[in-house]
């Protein structure tokens, strides 16, 4: 059972000033994994139900977590910049938790908005050693930059998901170098009475890549 310790309310900033974010302090965790959250002009924020998900599947395994409001969502400064400035935000979150923890591996992602701001950069970041994309809205955002991605990659989708169509995230999936597909049969979007599969999922996962980074040290 993991650590029961109170999650901390902390404060970062970025260029838009302070963002509101939520830290799972683990005492000497085997890794680290910063999670976003859906889109905020939707009601997306850092207590949605498949963040929080996420969240618990990673604090099983003692890995520390981070989740944080992007721009204008709870008491998180900024306006909605559509995708563009809430990757500092991201970024902002990444780098601190990275100084909390350093040295740990870095599991980076989120929820449908937040898997694709979260994956843009950690695509490109040394310090991410795994991505995790749950309901990667294909339907509305470009998602082919996944293909150049080398990183070990997660994608969790539901078979009835309205954002995004399996068999397109299939396909793109399929290109990509190191990247896993699962399908939550008969979820939709937000995983509805599904919640405990994804979680599953995203812990089996993350298991098998510290267990694959092990082998490599």
């Amino acid at each position: 059972m993991f650590d029961r310790r109170p999650l901390r309310h902390v404060d970062l900033y970025s260029d838009a000033g302070r963002l509101e974010a939520l830290y799972r302090d683990i005492d000497d965790p085997v890794a680290v994994a910063v999670i976003c959250h859906p889109h905020p002009l939707d009601g997306g924020t850092l207590h949605n139900k498949v963040v929080f998900r996420a969240a618990r599947a990673f604090e099983e395994m003692l890995v520390a977590t981070i989740r944080f409001n992007f721009r204008g969502a709870g008491t998180s400064q900024g306006a909605h910049d559509k995708g563009e400035g809430e990757q500092r935000y991201f970024e902002a979150a990444l780098a601190w938790i990275r100084k909390k923890h350093p040295g740990k591996p870095v599991f980076a992602g989120g929820f449908s908005f937040g898997s694709w701001v979260a994956s843009r950069v950690a695509c490109e970041s040394p310090e991410v050693d795994g991505l995790f994309l749950l309901g990667a809205p294909i339907n509305k955002y470009d998602l082919s930059y996944l293909r150049r991605c080398e990183k070990p990659m997660l994608l969790v989708h539901g078979s009835g998901d309205e954002f995004g169509d399996p068999e397109k995230l299939g396909e793109l999936v399929d290109q990509c170098k190191r990247a896993e597909l699962f399908i939550v049969e008969g979820a939709d979007h937000f995983f509805a009475n599904q919640l405990e599969a994804m979680q599953a999922m995203v812990k089996e996962w993350a298991t098998e890549v510290l267990g694959d980074l092990g082998k490599a040290k």
